[in-house]
């Protein structure tokens, strides 16, 4: 896997200030009314803040996951119709990769797919219809925008423990790159558990123990 932040809004603490400032009438306070908004809930003027990212080595099932994220995102995807996958690259997880025996009979079954893949084209098959007995695991390229809202729901939902490995594999290495450049964003690319971060709480039906849950909270304030 392989993520790089590729574009993104020069300065996107000053961007958002500017925006939130319009609707206070103020002026811009490195941050602070940034900071302000978000806290109180006010999250649409962080949409004047935009990251896009190079992702390659994922599979195609991750592209499935990641592309329930809509609202202010932005998608460019190899195309498995113009684009020979003869010879792909493919994912495989760690529950089979711990297994020699399983993971030599994974492995020679993505061969086997990819010689009939092949075959296919060789008899004038278009890509378009060879491509469908390709499998989620086949590897792809994506470029993909995000502007900070939707970023911060993203890292919300795939930060969490229950979130599928690989996407949160992902979501790792993608703050990783946003705060290297904007370490002051840190805070905020958080599992949903630490939105709040004075009082962190687990909204999902069984918690992996990081935080206690809504229920548990309760119970102790009783």
């Amino acid at each position: 896997m392989k993520v790089t932040l590729t574009n993104y809004t020069l300065n996107p603490i000053n961007a958002i200030e500017e925006a939130a400032c319009n609707c206070y009438n103020s002026s811009p306070n490195s941050g602070k009314i940034m900071n302000a908004c978000i806290k109180s809930g006010h999250t649409s003027v962080t949409e004047f803040a935009t990251f896009t990212f190079h992702i390659e080595g994922v599979s195609r099932a991750l592209l499935a996951q990641i592309t329930r994220h809509r609202i202010g995102v932005s998608f460019a995807v190899r195309s498995q119709r113009y684009c020979s996958e003869d010879g792909f690259e493919y994912v495989t997880p760690k529950t089979i990769t711990k297994n020699e025996n399983l993971k030599k009979a994974y492995e020679d079954f993505m061969l086997k797919i990819n010689d009939f893949y092949t075959a296919l084209q060789e008899l004038g098959i278009p890509n378009e219809d060879a491509r469908m007995i390709l499998p989620n695991a086949c590897c792809t390229t994506f470029e993909v925008s995000f502007n900070l809202r939707s970023l911060m729901h993203f890292m919300n939902e795939r930060l969490c423990t229950r979130a599928q490995w690989e996407i949160r594999e992902l979501a790792q290495m993608m703050k990783k790159e946003v705060i290297n450049k904007f370490p002051e964003l840190d805070k905020y690319l958080v599992p949903k558990c630490e939105i709040n971060c004075e009082l962190p709480m687990c909204n999902e039906h069984k918690s992996c123990g990081r935080h206690k849950t809504a229920k548990q909270i309760k119970e102790i304030i009783q």
